[in-house]
């Protein structure tokens, strides 16, 4: 106990010195708090992010039993799909092992007491939220009855669609609200951090799946596909829920050589994509707090030196080594705290900045925020940060010893080369970890270079874009096209402004959701194969600026009564047509087969984003898509985009445009209008984060690593202010000792250098996946970041350098 107390008076006193010291150096202490606060701060928000997204655990009750199940191919694509009868098959024979729920996205129109608007609607099995452990915060959640097709439609509602739509009403249970046209009644909302799928769409309503557009129809029972999770028993290994699974997925395959299926944990399965991202990252912020680090530890070697005097006086009256490793330790201590009072300021600057990008970019980004974990984690990065600088420091300082300290000679000053050997190793190894830092900007900036030069093969110019959905129950009578497309495409075309009007399904770079067809083999084939198909209407070629490589787009004269045409992509030709002429070719495709002759052929686009190739495409006219064909539904009414070529600034035409929609047709709910110079911004996000927390970090270790380097040359020319005044004395002149120091600094830069680019080329591996038209070993980039970085520190060396040529011979001899 009573060492316990003597600790605590020790720690106090040294804590007063230190802050005594503080006062004395003001300069000093500000300048290492502001570093430390830089190197602090950006761990703390790179944390912050990565315990959200990777390590929380997810809002449901133990998550670690939550497994995706995943069908894997012989090729190596993925799954979490399956049919509605595998499905149900799967839960009436695994009950004593496992649970399993399914659900399914689709988007619907909701017409609340806010108004008509498009939602993320999720039909789910009953079980669900019974599986997850989440139940809701007003009502309740669906029972078994609710499953049977004549019982009364019911709906959950997300807590953002309870405020939005229904301004957080607390009877709002028992009302009816109409979805797609058919009215439903609110049993329960549901919590406000609940999400469900946690991926790119948000659910807004549930459903029961009987009363949802995706219940399989008795004549076509594998129509839709089904996400399913799984809940697995305590102490039931994964590989048996797995060999059952597989054995009931034989049976439906009827193959001899079925998919294998496996487990993912479903948190896994959630992160997995932006993982290696969030690794990228965290490496470029320890190599900022590591050059913070070195820095701070060089400033404590100076003012060690510059105590040297005061060290050897504590020793000489019996201090002990082991007190004065304390006091400086404590001095370390209590600026490592400063700096994470400012870190976490920075921090929650950071999240406030990237707040949006992060929500749109990383799953699970409602968890990305500072809370008592966070706050934990903070005081072990403060406690380790003063190790990581004030140890070594610390350690020279108690082992300097008294008799050279009290000596007043310079050769006494001069000779004590572990200060700056260790001050050297430090700049040094500042110089490797920002020439690693500065290779990743460089390439990053040469990707972002090389996607803005990306032939897109569509014109993003004075082009506007939104979505527009239908409620498919009020056109179920009558065609859509005629009825809510045609007449909404004739009043935009009339708008002051508008140049044309097109519509598709899936506009390129702005799709929520493509769809697949099967195209079967013909005379060109060697067998079945899949493209993306999408539904378009006349003229959509000339609004997006899209050039026909040969015969013809969509005309007026294609309509139902004629023979259905489709004008295919070049990738279309090359590997499905045998390239050449594809013009009357004709070719099969969809689950009902339907036969489609070639009328046209259009350049390749970049159609998901600008860093994938153009994949095999086809188009359809909007007018010939019968209404028995099961593509009608899906991407006729569903995800039907509208594309307007204006005259003038596309965002001076939003207001009225989106007026006008509604007067045409009150029952479109529209999405938000954008440009599409917005939608190609959207779509190369990833890249411009990681350019832009990695340029960040870049310009940061290399301003705190010419400070560094600045520091260590002046000192070392105050340390050698004799030797130089001997030199100058015996005839050197200025360049002499412009070059003696200039030859020390470059020693330094060329050390740091040549261990930088061994760093540089491992690190540069984890920002592959963002790299675009250059490789991670791109020699060009490596040579010139240390290059740069050289003549950088050649400038801030010359400060000093110009200094200790300037020193006057007689009053440096004098000077010690």
């Amino acid at each position: 106990m009573n060492r316990i107390v003597a600790s605590i008076r020790n720690f106090r006193e040294d804590a007063r010195f230190a802050v005594r010291q503080f006062r004395r150096a003001p300069a000093y202490a500000v300048f290492t708090v502001l570093v430390l606060t830089l190197g602090i701060g950006t761990v703390t928000a790179m944390f912050t992010i990565s315990y959200g997204v990777l390590l929380k655990p997810l809002p449901f009750r133990a998550d670690r039993q939550l497994f995706d199940v995943v069908e894997s191919t012989a090729k190596g694509d993925e799954t979490f799909a399956a049919s509605y009868p595998e499905i149900t098959q799967w839960q009436q024979t695994t009950t004593n092992i496992a649970d399993v729920a399914f659900a399914s996205n689709y988007v619907n129109i909701i017409d609340a007491p806010a108004g008509a608007e498009v939602i993320s609607s999720v039909a789910a099995s009953p079980n669900l939220f019974t599986l997850l452990g989440v139940e809701p915060i007003i009502g309740r959640g669906f029972i078994p009855n609710e499953t049977i097709s004549d019982h009364p439609n019911v709906v959950l509602l997300s807590y953002d669609t309870w405020q939005r739509s229904f301004a957080g009403d607390h009877e709002v249970l028992g009302k009816t609200v109409h979805i797609g046209a058919t009215p439903y009644t609110v049993i329960g909302v549901m919590p406000k951090q609940f999400r469900y799928p946690l991926g790119e769409i948000r659910a807004e309503v549930w459903v029961s799946i009987e009363h949802s557009a995706l219940v399989p129809k008795p004549d076509d029972p594998y129509g839709s596909l089904w996400h399913p999770i799984v809940r697995l028993h305590a102490g039931v290994p994964t590989q048996a829920l797995e060999s059952a699974l597989a054995h009931l997925h034989s049976q439906f395959v009827k193959s001899d050589a079925p998919n294998r299926i496996r487990l993912l944990r479903f948190h896994d399965q959630l992160v997995r994509d932006v993982q290696p991202a969030l690794l990228a990252l965290e490496i470029a912020v320890a190599i900022v707090w590591l050059i913070a680090c070195s820095n701070v530890a060089g400033l404590l070697l100076a003012r060690v030196a510059a105590r040297r005097t005061e060290i050897a006086v504590r020793s000489a009256l019996g201090a002990a080594r082991r007190r004065m490793v304390a006091q400086f330790l404590t001095e370390s201590l209590l600026l490592s705290i400063a700096g994470a009072a400012g870190g976490l300021g920075i921090a929650a600057l950071i999240l406030r900045i990237f707040r949006h990008m992060l929500g749109t970019m990383l799953p699970m980004a409602q968890n990305i925020h500072l809370d008592w974990s966070i706050f934990a984690g903070l005081v072990v990065l403060t406690l380790l940060t003063a190790l990581a600088f004030g140890t070594v420091p610390a350690l020279l300082a108690a082992w300097a010893g008294s008799e050279a300290g009290l000596r007043n000679s310079g050769r006494s000053q001069a000779g004590d080369r572990r200060h700056n050997r260790a001050r050297a190793v430090l700049v040094v190894s500042e110089v490797a970890l920002s020439i690693a830092l500065l290779t990743g900007a460089g390439l990053m900036m040469r990707t972002m270079y090389a996607l803005r030069h990306v032939p897109l093969g569509f014109r993003t110019d004075h082009l506007l874009v939104t979505s527009l959905t239908a409620p498919g129950d009020l056109y179920k009578d009558q065609d859509i096209g005629t009825a809510a497309w045609q007449p909404l495409l004739d009043a935009v075309r009339q708008h002051p402004g508008v140049k044309d009007a097109a519509l598709s399904t899936v506009m390129p770079l702005k799709h929520p959701v493509e769809w697949l067809t099967i195209v079967y083999k013909t005379n060109w084939t060697e067998a079945n194969v899949d493209a993306v198909v999408r539904a378009a209407s006349p003229g959509l070629m000339d609004v997006l600026g899209i050039r026909m490589h040969s015969g013809r787009f969509f005309n007026s004269g294609d309509t139902s009564a004629s023979i259905p045409v489709a004008v295919v992509n070049r990738v279309f030709v090359d590997l499905y047509l045998g390239g050449g002429d594809a013009l009357g070719k004709q070719f099969r495709f969809g689950r009902k087969p339907v036969t489609a002759t070639v009328v046209g052929v259009i350049d390749d686009i970049h159609q998901d984003t600008l860093t994938d190739a153009s994949r095999p495409e086809f188009y359809l006219c909007t007018t010939q898509i019968a209404r028995d064909n099961p593509l009608y539904l899906a991407i006729v009414s569903k995800y039907t985009e509208l594309a307007i070529r204006t005259e003038v600034a596309p965002g001076t035409m939003v207001a009225e445009l989106r007026r006008q929609i509604a007067e045409v047709n009150p029952h479109l709910a529209i999405g938000e209008f954008s440009t599409m110079s917005e939608a190609v911004e959207d779509s190369i996000g990833a890249q411009k984060l990681a350019a832009g927390v990695v340029g960040v970090f870049g310009g940061l270790a290399l301003l705190i690593t010419l400070v560094g380097l600045y520091g260590l040359l002046t000192y070392m020319v105050e340390q050698r202010t004799r030797e130089i005044g001997i030199r100058m004395a015996l005839g050197a002149d200025r360049a002499a000792v412009i070059s003696m120091v200039m030859r020390q600094a470059l020693l330094l830069m060329a050390l740091g250098a040549a261990a930088g680019v061994c760093v540089a080329l491992w690190s540069n591996r984890l920002l592959h996946a963002f790299l675009y038209g250059v490789t991670a070993s791109d020699p060009w980039t490596i040579a010139l970041a240390p290059l740069g970085l050289v003549l950088c520190g050649l400038a801030a060396a010359a400060v000093p350098a110009r200094r200790a040529a300037g020193l006057n011979p007689v009053d440096a001899l004098r000077a010690e």
